[in-house]
């Protein structure tokens, strides 16, 4: 039975608790259970008034958030009651009960923090985050948009060229999370314009974004209120097409992440027995790759290898033989995931063998490349990466042998 993703959280805070890690699996272990643990944060982005408030609210699926002026920063998150706290440049902050915050009440502050008692801001949590004209305060609240979530949605009702501007600046690992949301979509449809704004975005939003969803926000939150009975304008008014986009993106990479647990998990196997209850333990048939032979530990990560290696070949061959086009950014992923794992293993400590050094340094060559590789999402950007794994594969082979 496949372990549950609470179980694996909990056996991977006890395996970190247990002060017998290596600081580098420690400090990855720690980096994998805080995302874990935390709610996964969509942030949204764009000009003042583009719509970020009441897409936010759509998602959601009732009106949270209100009209806040001129405030940069405005959070939603799980909370036991309805409340909102509200935080001054000075640093002084003030809690009101409820969602219905007066304008004079938070006149000034920088940042507003919405809680409230709906189940799934448990897992997906909201960041609104402003895009002023003023290009100093423009590029921070950028910054800080960046460092606050893992999928991104930027909103606007035509994406123009200062828009494009400001974008092109953000690193490609946060574009392959992204979405573009034209808003207000309402107003193209009855000036007949929506088709033709679409055909000019379209190539732009192809290179620069995951997808391009036009959204009639207004009527969207009105018909997800309603239920079962206003399914059909919920699908017609774009809102449906977008959440399933979002809630995709978040679901594939909390899979990674838990996927990346059970790897950490299984490779700390001892360590996992010697902290978890018996009653909590998941059997593991890999072997412990803290052990002090460098033999026993080069022949486990050749069995390693070797399952990643058959796992990434049958599914690029099942992929040709169903006639498409093989997925290079799962495979690239995967291959990357893998060499971490391996350079973590192989980290040099005090007193480790020259053998183990020599493939340390090859597999960090190789995590540098691959992280080139996954810039360049390509087809033969995946085949170079399955490649370079084989190379290592042969490698810890030679040295064992040797």
């Amino acid at each position: 039975m496949r372990t549950q993703p609470d179980q694996i959280v909990g056996q991977l805070h006890s395996v970190l608790n247990s002060g017998q890690v290596p600081r580098r699996q420690r400090d990855l272990g720690a980096e994998i259970l805080s995302h874990l643990s935390q709610a996964v944060r969509v942030v949204v982005l764009g000009r003042p008034g583009s719509g970020k408030t009441s897409l936010i609210n759509m998602m959601l699926g009732q009106e949270v958030l209100h009209a806040h002026g001129a405030v940069d920063v405005v959070e939603v998150a799980h909370g036991a009651v309805a409340q909102v706290t509200a935080l001054w440049p000075d640093g002084t902050s003030q809690t009101f009960a409820g969602h219905g915050l007066d304008g004079q009440d938070c006149g000034g502050a920088q940042r507003l923090t919405y809680e409230a008692p709906i189940d799934s801001l448990k897992t997906l949590s909201f960041c609104e985050v402003s895009q002023p004209s003023d290009r100093t305060r423009q590029q921070a609240l950028l910054e800080i948009a960046l460092q606050q979530g893992q999928v991104f949605v930027w909103c606007s009702e035509a994406f123009d060229q200062a828009e494009q501007a400001i974008w092109q600046s953000v690193p490609d690992a946060i574009k392959d999370h992204s979405f573009l949301a034209l808003t207000k979509v309402d107003r193209q449809i009855m000036k007949g314009d929506l088709g033709a704004q679409m055909a000019t975005l379209e190539d732009t939003a192809s290179e620069e974004f995951l997808g391009l969803h036009p959204v009639a926000t207004l009527h969207a939150l009105k018909a997800r209120a309603g239920g079962d009975a206003q399914e059909a304008l919920w699908l017609a008014s774009g809102g449906q097409e977008l959440v399933a986009a979002v809630e995709a993106q978040v679901r594939k990479g909390r899979a990674a992440d838990l996927d990346q647990a059970r790897v950490l998990l299984a490779q700390l196997g001892e360590v996992v027995g010697a902290s978890t209850p018996a009653s909590e333990q998941t059997p593991t048939n890999q072997s412990s790759l803290s052990s002090t032979s460098t033999a026993d530990t080069q022949a486990a990560l050749l069995d390693q290898l070797q399952t990643h290696l058959q796992s990434a070949a049958q599914e690029m061959l099942s992929d040709l033989d169903d006639g498409k086009i093989p997925n290079s950014e799962g495979l690239l992923t995967r291959c990357a995931s893998t060499v971490r794992q391996l350079t973590s293993l192989l980290t040099a400590d005090d007193g480790q063998e020259p053998d183990a050094a020599g493939l340390l340094e090859d597999a960090q060559d190789g995590e540098e490349t691959l992280m080139l590789l996954q810039v360049e999402q390509s087809p033969s950007a995946a085949e170079d990466a399955v490649i370079l794994l084989l190379q290592l594969r042969k490698e810890i082979g030679a040295r064992a042998q040797a």
